[in-house]
């Protein structure tokens, strides 16, 4: 009987100290999707979606520059007047002041189907412990609407 007792202290110590060993938790590269009809213009058609980007540093931190990185192939023509965005918004889908920016994208090559993405934004000063980003070109600078091509990634912690 007091061999059981032994060897289920014995187990207990050994469950506990395995349990108090820190592990790093490894995140997943932030992934872009199809972006909410709501960002979306209502007159646009044939919206591509932004997949191929990358974040750096990933994931985002609070007031540093974030490089955005990648490439998009278009169903429609980036044209002169084009902008990329890159915004971020709250979990209530309300812009975040302070954060992201545009650039315009045209270069000597316009009018082209495929543009290289490539943007340093700063960072909000305060992130949200739950927020999205948008990546988007768009023809006509309506806020926070897109025309012809978007990223959405939501769920991001900070």
């Amino acid at each position: 009987m007091i061999r059981n007792f032994i060897l289920l202290f014995f187990f207990l110590t050994v469950l506990s100290m395995v349990n108090s060993i820190p592990y790093q938790l490894n995140k997943r590269a932030t992934i872009f999707k199809e972006c909410p009809s709501n960002h979306i213009l209502p007159s646009s058609v044939n919206v591509t979606v932004i997949t191929n980007a990358t974040l750096t540093p990933d994931p985002v931190k609070s007031n540093e520059t974030v490089t955005v990185t990648g490439s998009a192939t278009l169903s429609v023509s980036v044209t002169k007047s084009d902008l990329f965005t890159f915004a971020f918004f709250d979990s209530n889908d309300t812009f975040i002041e302070g954060g992201g920016g545009a650039i315009e994208i045209c270069n000597p090559d316009c009018p082209t189907n495929t543009y290289p993405l490539n943007l340093k934004v700063q960072a909000p000063p305060e992130l949200p412990s739950n927020y999205s980003i948008i990546l988007a070109i768009s023809g006509n600078p309506v806020p926070n609407r897109v025309t012809k091509a978007c990223g959405f990634a939501s769920g991001l912690s900070s």
